[in-house]
């Protein structure tokens, strides 16, 4: 695999905030966690804390995950990409953001997250969008950083085929 600065992997476990979210939103919620690739070797994410991780772990781990690229990304805003995520490595994962967004899934909003400026406190949909805003002005599907789930990312892919290249889909079957 060929991953390239900038790619967003999605991926896939049944978890307790992918259930709960799925209960909210009318379209299906299939990805509960996003990595942005560093290089073809690594990614960044917001995990226990914002780190880089080896892709070969992240693949070895996961069952289900999406690989998408933005077919307009420049040179220039890859290099920026890897000036602006490596400020954050380190910080703590945000569990005051994911109650925010998940007050926005209840309320169909994205008020409640977009309260939350601190671009210190990330969830791992958050700082992948935060990571695009920041180097070239990209918001996925109209959502804010701040209140960007793993679905608005996708969404914002199947919404504008043109925009994007899907690289790899082993996904779970939408129903």
């Amino acid at each position: 695999m060929d991953l390239q600065t900038g790619d967003i992997i999605l991926t896939s476990k049944k978890s307790i905030i992918v259930r709960f979210m799925d209960w909210f939103q009318k379209d299906p919620c299939v990805w509960g966690h996003v990595l942005v690739a560093k290089n073809n070797k690594t990614a960044w994410e917001a995990h226990w804390t914002i780190r880089e991780v080896e892709l070969a772990e992240v693949f070895k781990k996961k069952k289900h995950w999406k690989i998408i690229r933005k077919k307009d990304l420049t040179e220039k805003q890859k290099e920026l990409m890897c000036k602006i995520a490596p400020q954050l490595l380190g910080r703590f994962y945000s569990l005051g953001r994911i109650i925010l967004q998940m007050l926005d899934h209840i309320f169909h909003t994205n008020k409640f997250s977009g309260f939350d400026n601190n671009q210190y406190a990330q969830v791992c949909s958050s700082f992948g969008a935060w990571i695009y805003k920041m180097s070239c002005g990209y918001e996925f599907n109209g959502v804010p950083w701040q209140s960007c789930d793993p679905d608005d990312i996708e969404d914002d892919q199947l919404a504008y085929p043109e925009r994007w290249e899907v690289l790899i889909d082993r996904g779970i079957r939408r129903k």
